[in-house]
């Protein structure tokens, strides 16, 4: 008995490790509204239109109240995105909380939105969309 309740205990740390490993490696999102992931972004986007010419997102420019084109600070557009995702989750709970959902749905909706948003770069409607529709899927899922 001693010996089988210290195979499940190896069994289970190395079950846990491999679940780490898992987290690590496949569900992280990096930190996109870090400076230099920005700058990635928007220069996997200027690659992308000098390839083809058909960039999934073209690069926002700075007149029309977007976030700022590629020769604009970095540091601008990281505040101008912490903003809209702090308004952006502010909105979810109050449309979660006028329909009464579960408020856990912001969570996930937001971890929706955080995916989305480190692969690409986008523009205020875009964002938008993304959010709405990052929620909408999040309450579609988990609501009975």
């Amino acid at each position: 008995m001693v010996l089988a309740r210290e195979e499940l205990l190896v069994d289970i740390s190395q079950r846990l490790g491999v679940m780490r490993a898992q987290e690590a490696s496949n569900y992280a999102v990096p930190d996109y509204l870090a400076a230099e992931w920005q700058q990635k972004l928007r220069d996997a986007t200027v690659l992308d239109d000098n390839d083809d010419g058909s960039s999934q997102q073209p690069m926002p420019s700075s007149g029309e109240g977007n976030l700022p084109a590629a020769g604009v600070a970095v540091r601008s557009s990281s505040q101008f995105n912490e903003l809209w995702r702090e308004k952006i989750c502010e909105w979810f709970y109050g449309v979660v909380d006028h329909f009464d959902f579960n408020r856990e749905y912001v969570s996930v909706a937001m971890s929706y939105l955080d995916r989305y948003l480190a692969s690409r770069t986008v523009n205020r409607r875009v964002f938008q969309l993304a959010a709405m529709t990052a929620l909408y899927l999040a309450i579609k899922l988990f609501e009975p």
